[in-house]
């Protein structure tokens, strides 16, 4: 998911929540996760159907969350995994398992989808997109991008597969619905794990 939607994601689920300032830290941390240094931990982004392993890392930053005493490590950390959980939806087939049990995109609307769909987030046909750095950079130099774009994309790969912006068409909007549910989610499961006086301290309030 590009910068600007994870950004917009954070904002519509969460900006009731949180004080402006706590924000922009939740904000900046999403947005760490994008560094050059970070684009390639597979893991972080649920690449490489590394769901296991990408489920294991939200679940060590809530265990930071639970046990840090510093709001600010609280708040980087659910930065951190907002970015993994909401990177699920554009960079998996969630979307496409999901439409395919209800009905496909004629019968269904964006704001249909349920992001929480057990049976999908258990599906045996689901997976996430590959991305090799050794191969995949002829998507991204601008003399070649368009070329290979269109007439050389590996099967799986995250060119494929990806839902990252609007251009990939009319299945992007339901990957950002799903992916505001999920950081709802994930918020609510946060603040269950927080004392009231914790839930204060974290939201910036």
């Amino acid at each position: 998911m590009l910068a600007n939607y994870h950004v917009a994601v954070l904002t519509k689920a969460l900006g009731q929540y949180f004080s402006p300032g706590a924000l922009q830290e939740i904000v900046a941390a999403n947005l760490g996760q994008d560094s050059p240094f970070n684009l390639l931990r597979s893991v972080i982004h649920f690449d490489n159907s590394l769901i296991t392993e990408g489920l294991a890392y939200i679940e060590e930053q809530h265990s930071l969350i639970v046990h840090a005493e510093d709001p600010h490590v609280m708040r980087a950390a659910f930065g951190r995994l907002s970015h993994t959980a909401q990177d699920f939806y554009s960079h998996s087939n969630y979307v496409d398992l999901w439409l395919k049990a209800n009905g496909g995109l004629e019968k269904t609307r964006y704001e249909d989808i349920n992001g929480l769909d057990l049976a999908i987030l258990d599906h045996p046909d689901l997976r996430t997109a590959y991305f090799y750095i050794w191969r995949d950079w002829i998507y991204y130099i601008p003399l070649l991008a368009n070329v290979t774009r269109k007439y050389l994309v590996f099967p799986n790969s995250h060119e494929a597969m990806h839902l990252d912006s609007p251009d990939r068409g009319p299945r992007f909007p339901y990957s950002i619905v799903a992916a505001k549910q999920r950081t709802l989610a994930e918020h609510h499961r946060a603040v269950q794990n927080l004392s009231a006086a914790r839930a204060r301290l974290f939201h910036g309030l």
